[in-house]
C-alpha cells in the first residue's frame, strides 16, 4: 500500500486524516485515518462511517452524489446524499452536515482506502491488550553438549538451540518492544506486557518477583509450579503478577530483567534432581504448556508463543510418532496422506480403536477444543519448534568411517501438520527452524563464541521472534468482501482460510473472524457472476453506452495495539469487457500463481478424495485449460497449430505449474528408481510447505517455488556494492516522499542463472534462494582459500585442524574479508525484496532465511534438499521444462481440436 496524504489544514477540521505511522509505531503503511481531533469536552467521541442504507457498503470514490439548492452566501451547499455503486440504490447514503463541513466526505471520496476510528456499535466487547507470553522448554546445557558429538554434521562441537539462546533472545524482543512502544496521546508510552514462564518433563514453573507485606514489589524471585500437566493443566497466576509493563514502565523493566538473569539459576535448582534419571528429559510436556498460555490470556486476549524443541509427547495433547516404521508409510498413498493431514481433520470411525488410534483421537479432540477456546478468547498462538538437531544412529567411529559421506541422518517426527493447524485457525504463526549450527552460518557482523546468545542459532531465534512481535497488528478482526451486483463470492480460498468463516454465503458474502491480522496476512476469494450477468450500478443504475463496472470492497474492522477500534475500507472498481483477448492481456501472474496454489492445497485436503495425484493433476488441467481458452477466443487461433501460443502476461504460468508439482508440497517422496531410499520430503516436510503455500500472496507465489540462483564466486566489480540511485526529475513525481523513497541506497545483485545443475560449475560457488533459506553452495573443487573469503570458521580446542571430511568444523560466520562484506551486504538487499522500508521487509518473507552451507559431495545435512530446489532438472516422476512444454502442448491441441472450453 502506498503513502496516503491528506493535505487538509489540520487546524481548521474537527476530524483530522493522521498518518498512522505517527500515531502508533511501528506501522509500516500510511493510510488517511479519519477520527476525531482529540477534545477535552469528549476525549471518546468516534465516528459513524457513513454506509448505504439497504446493502451497507461504505461511501467510497465511485458513488455519485445528488446535489441539493443551497441559501448559502457562498452560493454552494455541501452534498448530504449519495447513490450507492454497489446495489445502485440512488439516495441511499446520508451524510450528516458536519461531516461534511469537517472534511471526512472529501475524504472518503478521494481515496480508494481510509481508516474510520469508530465506536457504538462496532465495539461488542472490552479490546484486547498489547501482552505478549512466551513458554520456554528449558534443556540444561549439559544435555546439549552430551548429545552432540559432531557425527554427519559439518562442525559437531558447537552446540544448537538452547535455554540461554531463547531467553536471549526473548530479552532482545522485549527490548525491541520497549523502544517501539506506541505514544501516548497525553505523554508516554502505551503498555506493552511481556511474561516468561518454563516447563520441562512434567512440570510448568513461572517466576515472578514477590511483593511485601504492603503489596509492594521487591526483588526476590518467587516461582510457582504446575505439576498436573495430563489432566487439568492452568495458570496458577493473575497475569498481573508474573507479567511486566515494560513499554510505560521504568520499574517494570528492571524486574523484568532480573527475572531473566535470575531465571537459569532457578530452574537449574528445580531440576538438579532430575539431572541423572534415565529418560527424564526426553518428556515434552508442551501440550500443558498452550494449554496455560491460553488459560492465562482467556479475559485479555493477546500473543503467545510456545518455543519447543520437539513435539509435545507427554501430559495433555501429547502426539505420538505417526512416522514410526519409516518408508513404509510412504509406500502407500492412504498412509501417507494421514501422516501430512491434521489430526484435527482425521475421522476416527471404529468402534474399537487400536492403542494408536486412540491417542490420535484424544489428541485431535485436545487440539479441536484448544483452538477453538484461542479463536474465541482472541488468543493467537504461536510456535517455534527449534528440532535443528539430528538423531544419528548409534553407530562405532569405525562404522561411520566405513560410510564415508553417506552418514544416514534422520530428523525426529515433529507433527508439524497438527501443530500448524492449531496456528491456522488461532491466527497465529508456526516456526520451524530446523537448521542449527551443524550447518548455519551466522550472518550479523558480532562475535558469535564470546558473546552470549550469538551463535547462528541465537541470531535465527531472535530475529523470529522479532518478526512476530515487531510486525504492525491488529488485533479481534473481521474481514468482509462486497460486490456489486452481477458478481458475488463463491469461496475462501483455499477452502478452510486463516481464522474462521462466519455465515454460510448464501444470502450474503461470508465473514471471516481472525484473533490477529497483520502486513502479511493475504485473504483469496472466488468469485462467480450472478444469474442475469453484470449491470450498471453507478448513477442509480442508468444505462449508458460504456460498459458497466464491477466494484469490490473490503472492509476490515480490528483494534489497534494502543486499543482503538478502526475499520479499514478499500475500494476497488474495474470496467468489464467482452472482449477474451483483454482479460488476458491485464492478467496479473502473482495473483493467478496464488488463486493456483490455493487451490492445490484444497484439492489435497478435500474430506473425501483430496491426495497429492489430484492436486498434481488439477494444476496441470488449470493450466490446460486457461492456455486453451486464449487459443480459441483471441487471435492466437489464427497461428499454426504446431506452435505453443502464450498470452505475454502469463508466459512464466507453465514453469510455475511445473515448479508447483516438483515442489516439496506436491513432489513424490519416494524416487520410482529407489523406493527404499530415505523419503523426501518427509511428511513434516510436506505439511510444512502446505501450511505456508495456504496462505502465500502473490508477491512471492512464482520465487518461493522457481528460487533465484547467484554467482559469487566471480563477482563483478560492483556486485556487493551499495549503490544511490540518481536522482529523479524534479516534475517526474509529484510526491516528495516517492522520490525520497527511490533514493534509497540498494546493493548491485549478481549475475543470475537457471536452478541446474547444468549450469552449476563445480569450482564455482552460488547463493541459492527459495525465499525461504538461503543455500550458500559451494562446488566440490573450489579450492580452501576460495571458499574461505567468505566464512570464517571459529575452531575450539576439541576440533583438530578445524576440518572433518573436508568440512570446516567449528562457529560459522560470514568472513570481514572483501567477499564476505560484499556477501552480507547482497543477503541484505535480498531479504528486503526491494521493500520501502525495514518494517515492512520483516514480513515481506514467510520466515527469516536463514543462511546454509552446503558442499557438494561430502555429506553436508541439506545438500539433497538442494538438489531438489533445482527445479529445472527432471526427475523420476517429473520432465524437464522442455519436455513438460511439449506434453502441455499436446494436451491444448487436444482441447481445441474438441472445442472443449471451460
Amino acid at each position: 500500500m502506498g503513502d496516503i496524504y491528506n493535505n487538509a489544514n489540520e487546524e481548521s477540521l474537527d476530524y483530522v486524516p493522521l498518518p498512522q505511522g505517527t500515531d502508533e509505531t511501528p506501522d509500516p503503511e500510511r493510510i488517511t485515518v479519519l477520527r476525531y481531533k482529540p477534545s477535552n469536552v469528549n476525549p471518546s467521541r468516534t465516528i459513524t462511517p457513513p454506509r448505504c442504507n439497504r446493502c451497507h457498503a461504505y461511501l467510497n470514490p465511485f458513488c455519485t452524489s445528488q446535489h441539493q439548492t443551497s441559501s448559502s452566501s457562498w452560493g454552494y451547499a455541501p452534498v448530504q446524499r449519495y447513490d450507492c455503486n454497489f446495489c445502485g440504490t440512488k439516495n441511499s447514503i446520508l451524510i450528516p452536515d458536519e461531516y461534511v463541513a469537517d472534511g471526512l466526505v472529501d475524504a472518503a471520496t478521494r481515496y480508494g482506502t481510509v481508516e474510520y476510528e469508530v465506536g457504538g456499535a462496532y465495539v461488542v466487547r472490552n479490546a484486547v491488550e498489547n501482552v505478549r507470553l512466551y513458554g520456554v522448554e528449558y534443556v540444561p546445557r549439559s544435555l546439549l553438549e552430551e548429545g552432540n558429538d559432531g557425527r554427519g554434521h559439518h562442525h559437531g562441537s558447537v552446540k544448537s538451540f538452547g535455554w540461554e539462546e531463547a531467553l536471549h533472545a526473548i530479552r532482545g524482543v522485549a527490548e525491541a518492544l520497549r523502544d517501539t512502544s506506541p505514544p501516548k496521546e497525553g505523554g508516554g508510552r502505551s503498555s506493552v506486557k511481556i511474561g516468561v514462564f518454563a516447563y520441562c518433563q512434567s512440570m510448568l514453573v513461572f517466576p515472578y518477583v514477590k511483593r511485601d507485606a504492603d503489596d509492594e514489589p521487591n526483588m526476590e524471585i518467587g516461582v510457582s509450579i504446575v505439576s498436573d500437566v495430563e489432566e487439568d493443566p492452568f495458570c496458577p497466576l493473575p497475569l498481573d503478577a508474573w507479567t511486566y509493563d515494560i513499554g510505560g514502565n521504568d520499574m517494570d523493566w528492571i524486574r523484568f530483567c532480573h527475572v531473566m538473569d535470575s531465571f537459569t539459576e532457578v530452574m537449574e535448582m528445580l531440576t538438579s534432581d532430575c539431572s541423572k534419571k534415565e529418560n527424564a528429559w526426553a518428556r515434552n510436556c508442551g501440550g500443558a504448556a498452550m494449554v496455560a498460555l491460553a488459560d492465562a490470556l482467556k479475559d485479555s486476549g493477546g500473543r503467545a508463543t510456545l518455543i519447543t524443541t520437539r513435539r509435545p509427547n507427554h501430559g495433555v495433547g501429547a502426539l505420538r510418532d505417526r512416522e514410526a516404521g519409516q518408508q513404509s508409510h510412504y509406500l502407500r498413498t492412504s498412509s501417507e496422506q494421514r501422516l501430512f493431514s491434521p489430526l484435527q481433520r482425521l475421522t476416527f470411525t471404529a468402534t474399537a480403536l487400536r492403542p494408536d488410534e486412540e491417542r490420535d483421537r484424544r489428541a485431535s479432540i485436545f487440539y479441536k477444543k484448544l483452538g477453538g477456546d484461542c479463536a474465541r478468547w482472541r488468543v493467537s498462538m504461536d510456535i517455534v519448534v527449534t528440532s535443528s538437531l539430528l538423531k544419528l544412529p548409534s553407530l562405532s567411529m569405525g562404522q561411520l568411517s566405513s560410510l564415508g559421506t553417506a552418514v544416514p541422518n534422520v530428523r525426529e517426527f515433529v507433527d508439524v501438520a497438527t501443530l500448524s493447524e492449531l496456528c491456522r485457525v488461532s491466527c497465529g504463526k508456526f516456526k520451524w527452524l530446523r537448521v542449527g549450527n551443524e550447518c548455519g552460518i551466522a550472518v550479523n557482523e558480532t562475535n558469535y563464541v564470546t558473546e552470549r546468545g550469538c551463535s547462528f542459532t541465537g541470531e535465527q531465534l531472535r530475529e523470529e521472534l522479532k518478526r512476530s512481535a515487531l510486525a504492525y497488528m491488529g488485533s479481534d478482526a473481521v474481514f468482509k468482501l462486497r460486490c456489486s451486483n452481477g458478481v458475488q463470492v463463491k469461496s475462501y480460498s483455499p477452502a478452510l482460510p486463516f481464522g474462521t468463516i462466519i455465515g454460510d454465503g448464501i444470502v450474503d458474502s461470508a465473514e471471516l473472524e481472525l484473533s490477529s491480522i497483520d502486513s502479511s496476512t493475504a485473504i483469496a476469494v472466488l468469485l462467480e457472476h450472478k444469474i442475469g450477468g453484470v449491470v450498471h450500478t453507478r448513477d442509480g443504475g442508468k444505462k449508458t453506452d460504456a460498459p458497466p463496472m464491477v466494484f469490490f470492497q473490503s472492509a476490515v474492522l480490528y483494534t489497534t495495539m494502543t486499543g482503538r477500534r478502526r475499520v479499514r475500507v478499500s475500494t476497488l472498481g474495474l470496467s468489464t469487457t467482452k472482449i477474451a483477448a483483454d482479460v488476458f492481456r491485464s492478467a496479473d501472474l502473482g495473483t493467478v500463481a496464488t488463486i493456483i496454489a490455493r487451490q492445490a492445497v484444497s484439492d489435497l485436503n478435500r474430506y473425501d478424495d483430496g491426495s497429492l495425484k489430484l492436486a498434481r493433476d488439477n494444476v496441470f488441467q488449470q493450466c490446460v485449460s486457461i492456455l486453451a481458452n486464449y487459443r480459441l477466443h483471441t487471435n492466437a487461433r489464427t497461428s499454426p497449430s504446431g506452435q505453443l501460443i502464450l498470452p505475454e502476461s502469463l508466459q512464466l504460468l507453465p514453469l510455475f505449474c511445473l515448479s508447483l508439482r516438483k515442489s516439496r508440497m506436491f513432489r513424490h517422496s519416494l524416487q520410482s528408481n529407489a523406493p527404499s531410499a530415505k523419503p523426501f520430503p518427509t511428511a513434516d516436510e510436506r505439511a510444512y510447505h502446505i501450511f505456508y503455500a495456504s496462505i502465500v500472496s502473490p508477491n512471492i507465489a512464482l520465487q518461493s517455488l522457481h528460487p533465484n540462483v547467484f554467482q559469487i564466486s566471480d563477482m563483478r566489480t560492483r556486485d556487493g556494492d551499495l549503490i544511490t540511485p540518481q536522482v529523479l526529475q524534479a516534475n517526474k513525481f509529484l510526491d516528495e516522499d516517492v522520490i525520497a523513497a527511490s533514493l534509497h541506497p540498494v546493493s548491485q545483485l549478481p549475475k543470475t542463472t537457471n536452478p541446474s545443475m547444468t549450469c552449476l560449475d563445480e569450482s564455482g560457488v552460488y547463493i541459492l534462494d527459495d525465499r525461504f533459506a538461503f543455500y550458500l553452495f559451494i562446488g566440490k573443487d573450489v579450492p580452501e582459500e576460495k571458499w574461505r573469503d567468505f566464512i570464517h570458521v571459529e575452531t575450539s580446542q576439541d576440533d583438530s585442524g578445524g576440518m572433518y571430511n573436508g568440512v570446516p568444523v567449528g562457529s560459522l560466520s560470514l568472513a570481514t574479508t572483501d567477499g564476505g562484506h560484499k556477501l552480507r551486504s547482497i543477503l541484505r538487499q535480498l531479504k528486503m525484496m526491494n521493500a520501502p522500508n525495514s518494517t515492512l521487509a520483516l514480513n515481506i518473507r514467510p520466515t527469516h532465511p536463514p543462511l546454509i552451507l552446503v558442499f557438494v559431495g561430502r555429506g553436508s545435512v541439506f545438500e539433497e534438499e538442494m538438489d531438489s530446489l533445482l527445479i529445472d532438472d527432471p526427475d523420476t516422476h517429473e520432465k524437464s521444462y522442455v519436455d513438460f512444454l511439449c506434453t502441455m502442448h499436446r494436451a491444448i491441441r487436444d482441447k481445441t481440436a474438441n472445442a472443449v472450453v471451460d
